[in-house]
């Protein structure tokens, strides 16, 4: 049902579910069907990306660690599906430095930068996106610039002054002056670095400098004022402090303007026309549309005899987040657009003071976090800083990045503050600054005439094709890798190539293939494989870059030899350390997360058993090899459950016997069940790197009882290149970078401002909530007494939590032995 109330009316809107919307100027040219536009832009899914940087400033010896959270944009629930998330670090001039793809679960992965050598002090540009999100004009991405200070230079950090260039802009509400109307206009005023400069004064004035009305701007430069233009009159902005005068253009004589007022939980929208343009629009239709990119409503809208149409929208009729309010005239050409958002319905939060427990080295720290579903999926990434740290100054936190950046044409100074501590003054500081806004990110010339294509594809993993030189029947394995389980491909006469999908190879692992014969033996294949993706993807969007924050009144630093880099004391985490200084084995390290024995199969076990049936004979297994068939048995005595017991008539009347049939034992390669063992047959060891063998069959439980056989190929620790070689090793040219454990350097002082500005105690990339509801975490002690934990995370699937908690720690009494 629509709407034709024209004064103070409550709409009940006509509702389209879709997905996606809005922005542009047009001519008078017919557009086609909104709703049916609308509904065919908004059908491809869209994703959005976060991420929570440890900090912004970085020292040339630190790492820069990272986690990247991928979003359904329609839900704003964490992805179930996304897996290939790159991240890139580029200079000034959009020269990529480094970059990764890391692997998601959950919608959630973790990497880090190195930053080494490769930089030099200056400004860089982190972007974090998947390969889907290329396919959109919107910046479904994630982009923030970092500052990276060399220590050893002379004067760091040197902070850049604002030089007396000032961009001051007037942007009417809805985008349009009119003449001889109330116009409500929005005033952002910039320094060079595009920066908003706090609690400037102005005042307008008229072509005989006539002060109609005076504003001043707020801590990001941006302010308000109402005034109503009239025809061939010339308008100004004074600057208190500067002579120059900045004029007010494109005042229009016809037109419609629009104000909103947001009170008592309703949204009320006034549309004002002077008296020449109701000559010529009074009667006619308009449509005003309500949307977000997920849910379309309209209301049609028609000016009669009043200057001025309101209309009353009520909170439970709009969507949580933001709000796109357009007006359309009869022929569906947008004419103005106002966006407004609504906090009620957003999910947050909330961390509670953190306890401590302290040793002498280290000190464990305890944050209840409330209101969290400990069923469901949840991630939370931790910075430890300094308490008076400079160096944390995120233009977005994971509200805003989810729920405003991605409507929006350009940037939002410092958009994480109105989504902490949020306070009825922030609320009112964002409308202004969407007031500023004009159009939102989506593009109606887009909308209506070039509907986003899948022109690149959603990634799950590597893919490959290989390209086969036989015309016979064959066959081929592919070894398991970290992430994947071993895959026969079995060609038919005439195929001339295979392929896999949803392959997760990590940093420098290879592609092992075999060619299997039809005896079972294995020679090496000559295969040629194309992977995509086979490089980091170009995002090649270039949307606003918000400048980096920096904080008032820093200061300089002469140049010293401040800190080691981080990446010297790394160590190898696969490395089980016991008992001071003694180090388990590799098969002791097996044999600890197994069920039974582990024999690691290395040169000299080759070498005495060419065949997995003999060595599987001297570890006191039965095999019976015949015609091509392998049949394994476990020799120990049959106990309860092991075989079905048979009772057949005997010779003598009356008599029967009874025996036991004995199972056979279960086999598994690379974790994947063998139906049917006639594959291990004149089976070689070459690529076996370690076997398990449970005897009892605890592992399986009663269908175990024979026993199970559990074989491990690791293409990593291949054969050393013996006599045979029956394997072919395939580079994957873009693999997944694993995560790596973050280290804070060592500082040469722990007591000055450089460490106190700049310095990182620790980060936790991937936390999750324990069973008690809390947030726990070890550090090494600070050798400071206050520092700050930085907490960015989603539960609940979708619930967010931004805050910073301060902690202050009693240091140690030295007097004490």
């Amino acid at each position: 049902m629509n709407s034709k109330t024209t004064l103070s009316s409550f709409l009940p809107l006509s509702l389209v579910f879709i997905l996606i919307s809005s922005f542009s100027g047009f001519g008078q040219n017919k557009q086609p069907n909104l709703v049916s536009s609308y509904k065919e832009y908004t059908e491809l899914p869209r994703e959005i990306a976060y991420a929570h940087l440890n900090k912004t400033t970085y020292l040339k010896g630190e790492i820069l660690g990272y986690t990247a959270y991928i979003f359904d944009k329609g839900n704003h629930q964490l992805s179930k599906t996304a897996t290939n998330v790159y991240c890139t670090l580029s200079d000034e001039n959009n020269k990529i430095v480094k970059s990764e793809m890391i692997l998601a679960h959950n919608g959630v992965a973790s990497g880090s930068f190195q930053i080494d050598s490769l930089f030099t002090s200056g400004k860089y540009i982190f972007r974090a996106y998947t390969n889907w999100m290329r396919n959109f004009d919107e910046q479904n991405y994630y982009v923030q610039t970092i500052q990276i200070l060399d220590s050893n230079t002379e004067n760091i950090p040197q902070t850049e002054e604002r030089n007396s260039t000032i961009d001051a802009q007037f942007l009417p509400e809805g985008g349009h002056f009119v003449t001889d109307v109330t116009n409500s206009v929005g005033v952002i005023v910039k320094d060079n670095k595009g920066l908003g400069i706090p609690y400037m004064s102005a005042k307008v004035v008229d072509s005989k400098d006539n002060t109609l009305t005076d504003f001043k701007t707020n801590g990001f430069g941006i302010g308000k004022f109402i005034f109503t233009p009239q025809s061939n009159e010339i308008y100004n902005v004074i600057l208190d402090g500067s002579v120059q005068k900045f004029p007010i253009k494109n005042i229009e004589n016809d037109g419609i303007a629009i104000t909103m007022n947001d009170v008592d939980n309703k949204v009320a929208l006034s549309f004002r026309t002077n008296q020449s343009t109701l000559k010529q629009i009074k009667n006619q239709k308009y449509t005003l549309a309500i949307h977000n990119g997920e849910v379309l409503k309209t209301v049609d809208l028609t000016f009669g005899k009043s200057q001025e149409v309101v209309k009353v929208i009520n909170y439970e009729d709009l969507t949580s987040g933001i709000n796109i309010f357009t007006l359309f005239n009869e022929n569906n050409n947008p004419i103005l657009e106002r966006l407004f958002f609504k906090y009620d319905g957003i999910e947050l939060l909330s961390a509670e003071n953190p306890s401590t427990s302290a040793t002498k080295d280290s000190l464990t720290i305890t944050i209840p976090i409330s209101k969290v579903d400990k069923r469901l999926f949840n991630n939370f990434s931790v910075s430890v800083l300094p308490e008076e740290t400079k160096s944390y100054n995120p233009n977005n936190n994971i509200i805003s990045e989810t729920y405003l950046q991605p409507y929006i044409k350009g940037y939002v100074e410092d958009a994480a503050y109105y989504f902490t501590d949020v306070t009825r003054k922030k609320k009112f500081e964002l409308d202004n600054v969407l007031l500023t806004q004009g159009w939102s990110s989506y593009d109606w010339n887009t909308i209506f005439n070039h509907p986003p294509k899948a022109d690149y594809e959603y990634e799950n993993g590597i893919s490959f094709r290989a390209n086969v030189n036989k015309n016979s029947r064959s066959e081929y394995m592919m070894y398991a890798t970290s992430n994947n389980e071993m895959e026969l491909f079995d060609l038919e006469e005439g195929d001339k190539d295979f392929g896999a999908v949803g392959l997760y190879p990590m940093d420098s692992e290879v592609l092992r293939f075999s060619s299997v014969k039809k005896n079972n033996h294995i020679e090496r294949p000559n295969l040629y494989l194309q992977f995509s993706p086979s490089r980091i993807p170009d995002l090649n969007q270039s949307g606003d870059i918000p400048p980096l924050i920096e904080k008032k009144e820093m200061d300089t630093y002469s140049a010293q030899n401040t800190l080691k880099p981080s990446w010297e004391n790394m160590e190898h985490l696969e490395e089980v350390v016991i008992q001071g200084n003694k180090k388990l084995s590799r098969e002791d390290q097996l044999t600890r997360t197994a069920f039974g024995k582990v024999k690691i199969v290395d040169d000299q076990t080759r070498k005495s058993y060419v065949y997995f049936a003999d060595f599987i004979r001297s570890q006191g297994f039965k095999v019976f090899e015949s015609g091509g068939k392998l049949v394994i048995y476990n020799p120990r005595p049959v106990s309860f459950g092991q075989g079905a017991t048979i009772t057949s008539p005997g010779t003598l009347s009356g008599s029967s016997n009874t025996f036991v049939k004995q199972k056979t034992v279960i086999v598994y390669l690379n974790n994947v069940p063998l139906k049917n063992t006639d594959f291990l047959y004149k089976y070689t060891l070459d690529d076996i790197d370690y076997i398990t063998f449970d005897k009892s069959g605890t592992s399986e439980g009663g269908l175990g009882a024979a026993g199970v056989i559990k074989i491990y190929t690791d293409p990593l620790k291949a054969q050393s290149k013996m006599e045979r070689n029956v394997s072919q090793d395939i580079n994957v040219p873009l693999s997944f970078s694993s995560p790596k454990k973050f280290y804070a350097p060592e500082y040469s002082s722990y007591n000055g401002f450089f460490f106190r500005d700049f310095g990182v105690i620790d980060w936790f990339p991937n936390l999750k909530v324990t069973e008690n509801g809390t947030l726990n975490f070890t550090i090494a002690r600070p050798k400071i007494n206050n520092i700050s934990v930085f907490i960015e995370g989603t539960a609940n699937d979708g619930s967010f939590i931004s805050e910073r908690k301060n902690i202050s720690i009693e240091q140690p009494d030295k007097s004490t032995p």
